[in-house]
Protein backbone atom coordinates (compact mmCIF):
# COMPACT_ATOMS: atom_id res chain seq x y z
CA UNK A 1 0.00 0.00 0.00
CA UNK A 2 1.19 3.51 -0.81
CA UNK A 3 2.10 5.83 2.03
CA UNK A 4 -0.66 8.07 3.40
CA UNK A 5 -1.21 11.36 1.61
CA UNK A 6 -0.10 14.57 3.28
CA UNK A 7 -3.17 16.83 3.07
CA UNK A 8 -3.28 20.60 3.55
CA UNK A 9 -6.82 21.72 4.46
CA UNK A 10 -7.90 25.29 3.73
CA UNK A 11 -11.37 26.48 4.71
CA UNK A 12 -12.30 29.68 6.53
CA UNK A 13 -14.97 27.80 8.51
CA UNK A 14 -13.03 26.35 11.48
CA UNK A 15 -15.66 23.70 12.25
CA UNK A 16 -15.71 22.45 8.66
CA UNK A 17 -11.91 22.49 8.46
CA UNK A 18 -11.74 20.39 11.65
CA UNK A 19 -14.37 17.99 10.28
CA UNK A 20 -12.38 17.65 7.05
CA UNK A 21 -9.26 16.86 9.05
CA UNK A 22 -11.20 14.12 10.85
CA UNK A 23 -12.43 12.69 7.54
CA UNK A 24 -8.88 12.75 6.15
CA UNK A 25 -7.67 10.78 9.19
CA UNK A 26 -10.57 8.31 8.85
CA UNK A 27 -9.47 7.76 5.24
CA UNK A 28 -5.99 6.83 6.49
CA UNK A 29 -4.23 10.04 5.48
CA UNK A 30 -2.32 12.77 7.33
CA UNK A 31 -3.73 16.31 7.62
CA UNK A 32 -0.46 18.28 7.84
CA UNK A 33 -2.13 21.65 8.47
CA UNK A 34 -5.52 23.29 8.71
CA UNK A 35 -5.56 26.88 7.49
CA UNK A 36 -8.55 29.09 8.25
CA UNK A 37 -6.91 32.51 7.87
CA UNK A 38 -7.59 32.86 4.15
CA UNK A 39 -6.14 32.15 0.75
CA UNK A 40 -3.00 34.23 1.13
CA UNK A 41 -1.95 32.06 4.08
CA UNK A 42 -2.44 28.92 1.97
CA UNK A 43 0.01 30.26 -0.62
CA UNK A 44 2.50 31.18 2.10
CA UNK A 45 2.33 27.80 3.85
CA UNK A 46 2.20 25.47 0.83
CA UNK A 47 5.99 25.43 0.45
CA UNK A 48 6.44 24.79 4.15
CA UNK A 49 4.32 21.63 4.19
CA UNK A 50 4.78 20.36 0.61
CA UNK A 51 1.47 18.47 0.74
CA UNK A 52 0.43 15.76 -1.70
CA UNK A 53 -2.96 17.43 -2.01
CA UNK A 54 -4.74 20.62 -0.92
CA UNK A 55 -8.42 20.59 0.03
CA UNK A 56 -9.28 24.17 -0.84
CA UNK A 57 -12.47 26.12 -0.17
CA UNK A 58 -13.34 28.25 -3.18
CA UNK A 59 -14.90 31.09 -1.18
CA UNK A 60 -11.90 32.03 1.02
CA UNK A 61 -11.14 35.59 2.19
CA UNK A 62 -7.86 37.26 1.19
CA UNK A 63 -7.56 35.47 -2.18
CA UNK A 64 -10.32 33.09 -3.15
CA UNK A 65 -9.67 29.45 -3.96
CA UNK A 66 -9.48 30.05 -7.72
CA UNK A 67 -6.72 32.63 -7.25
CA UNK A 68 -4.91 30.36 -4.79
CA UNK A 69 -5.16 27.42 -7.19
CA UNK A 70 -3.63 29.45 -10.03
CA UNK A 71 -0.84 30.72 -7.74
CA UNK A 72 0.01 27.22 -6.47
CA UNK A 73 0.00 25.68 -9.93
CA UNK A 74 2.20 28.48 -11.30
CA UNK A 75 4.77 27.66 -8.57
CA UNK A 76 4.29 23.89 -8.65
CA UNK A 77 2.69 22.50 -11.84
CA UNK A 78 2.39 19.10 -10.11
CA UNK A 79 0.26 20.49 -7.23
CA UNK A 80 -2.96 18.56 -6.64
CA UNK A 81 -5.86 20.80 -5.66
CA UNK A 82 -9.33 19.56 -4.69
CA UNK A 83 -11.88 22.36 -4.48
CA UNK A 84 -14.48 22.27 -1.73
CA UNK A 85 -17.53 24.50 -2.13
CA UNK A 86 -21.07 24.90 -0.97
CA UNK A 87 -21.80 27.83 -3.25
CA UNK A 88 -19.93 27.34 -6.52
CA UNK A 89 -20.90 24.58 -8.93
CA UNK A 90 -18.00 22.28 -9.79
CA UNK A 91 -19.07 22.42 -13.45
CA UNK A 92 -18.72 26.22 -13.63
CA UNK A 93 -16.16 27.20 -16.32
CA UNK A 94 -14.03 29.13 -13.80
CA UNK A 95 -13.77 25.99 -11.69
CA UNK A 96 -13.18 23.50 -14.50
CA UNK A 97 -10.57 25.76 -16.07
CA UNK A 98 -8.63 26.40 -12.85
CA UNK A 99 -6.63 23.16 -12.90
CA UNK A 100 -8.03 21.42 -9.82
CA UNK A 101 -8.17 17.61 -9.95
CA UNK A 102 -11.66 17.50 -8.40
CA UNK A 103 -14.42 19.56 -6.81
CA UNK A 104 -16.44 18.35 -3.83
CA UNK A 105 -19.70 19.97 -2.78
CA UNK A 106 -20.56 20.86 0.79
CA UNK A 107 -21.63 19.19 2.92
CA UNK A 108 -18.72 16.84 2.33
CA UNK A 109 -19.54 13.15 2.06
CA UNK A 110 -16.69 11.09 3.51
CA UNK A 111 -17.03 8.33 0.92
CA UNK A 112 -16.70 10.86 -1.91
CA UNK A 113 -13.64 12.39 -0.26
CA UNK A 114 -12.12 8.92 0.17
CA UNK A 115 -12.71 8.17 -3.52
CA UNK A 116 -11.04 11.40 -4.63
CA UNK A 117 -8.05 10.83 -2.32
CA UNK A 118 -7.64 7.25 -3.61
CA UNK A 119 -7.10 8.71 -7.07
CA UNK A 120 -4.16 10.89 -5.98
CA UNK A 121 -0.67 9.46 -5.80
CA UNK A 122 1.74 10.60 -3.08
CA UNK A 123 4.59 12.87 -4.16
CA UNK A 124 7.91 11.23 -4.86
CA UNK A 125 10.15 11.56 -1.82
Amino acid sequence: MARPLRVLIADDDRDLADALAGYVRECGHDPVATITAGGLEVIRRYGQFEPDVVLLDIMMPRFNGLTVCHALLSRDPDAKIVFVSGKVDGAHPFVTGAGAVACLGKPIVRTQLAEVLRGIAPRES
